[in-house]
């Protein structure tokens, strides 16, 4: 009879246990879900960052390019 309530004590504190695991991965899991997002955006913001960067200097580059003399020599 010792035996069983024992058990019976043991399996009620584990399940106990299991509850309160379960609740802390659910509450672990919506962290890991918000950080996911939040890393999402900012990845786009650096992407977007780096896009416009990446703009102006084709554009500045363009620039000097105009500026370049042709490169052709009068050959009179």
């Amino acid at each position: 009879m010792k035996n069983i309530f024992t058990l019976s004590f043991k399996v009620d504190r584990l399940e106990k246990d299991v509850e309160k695991l379960a609740a802390e991965n659910k509450i672990l899991t919506e962290i890991v879900n918000q950080q996911r997002a939040e890393i999402k955006v900012l990845v786009y913001a650096v992407q977007s960052e780096s896009d416009k960067t990446r703009m102006w200097v084709e554009k500045e580059l363009t620039k000097f390019e105009r500026r370049l003399p042709s490169g052709e020599k009068d050959k009179s």
